[in-house]
C-alpha cells in the first residue's frame, strides 16, 4: 500500500512540475473590456511565475512571461500595485522575484473583487515570492529574504509587511 501511495505522490508531483513549466503567453489587451476578459490569463501567468523554478534553462521564457506581467500591470485600468521600497529591498539579490511579487499581488486583487487592501495584496505578493524562492533553482542565497521566510513560519509576516509599508 505504501508503494502505491508513493507512486501516486511522485506522479502528481511530476504532473505539477510539468504543468508549471508549460505556459502560453497571451496577447496583451488594449481596451478595458479586453483587460477584464484577460484577467484569468493574468492569474495563470502569476501562478506560473510562482510555481516555476527560476533557472538558467528557462530564462528566456521567464523573461517573456515577466514582460507580459509588467506590461499588463502598467497598462491595466483595473489593477494598481503599490509597493514600499523596503519591500522591494527583499528582491535586491534576486530581481527575478519582483514579477513574482507583482503577480501574487495582482492575483489577490483580481480574485478578491479588485481589492485595494494594500496589506493583504502585499502579503499575497510576499507569499508568492516565498513560494518561488523555496523552489530553489538558480537564485542567490538572500539572508534578508530568509529572514522574511522565517517570519512567515513564525506567523509574523503580516507584522513585517505592515512595518515595511510604513517606511
Amino acid at each position: 500500500m505504501k508503494k502505491i501511495w508513493l507512486a501516486l505522490v511522485c506522479a502528481l508531483s511530476i504532473a505539477t512540475i510539468a504543468a508549471a513549466q508549460d505556459i502560453t503567453i497571451p496577447q496583451l489587451p488594449s481596451t478595458k473590456e479586453e483587460f477584464v476578459k484577460s484577467e484569468p490569463d493574468l492569474i495563470k501567468v502569476a501562478d506560473w511565475l510562482e510555481k516555476t523554478q527560476v533557472t538558467d534553462d528557462g530564462a528566456k521564457k521567464r523573461v517573456l512571461v515577466n514582460a507580459y506581467m509588467v506590461a499588463w500591470l502598467v497598462n491595466s485600468p483595473t489593477v494598481t500595485i503599490t509597493m514600499a521600497s523596503s519591500i522591494m529591498k527583499s528582491f535586491d539579490k534576486n530581481a527575478q522575484l519582483l514579477p513574482v511579487f507583482m503577480g501574487g499581488y495582482a492575483r489577490y486583487c483580481l480574485q478578491n473583487n479588485y481589492s485595494t487592501d494594500e496589506l493583504k495584496c502585499n502579503m499575497a505578493g510576499m507569499r508568492a515570492v516565498i513560494n518561488c524562492y523555496n523552489l530553489g533553482g538558480d537564485l542567490k542565497k538572500d539572508k534578508a529574504l530568509l529572514k522574511v521566510i522565517d517570519l512567515d513560519k513564525d506567523g509574523k509576516l503580516e507584522e513585517w509587511v505592515k512595518e515595511a509599508m510604513k517606511k
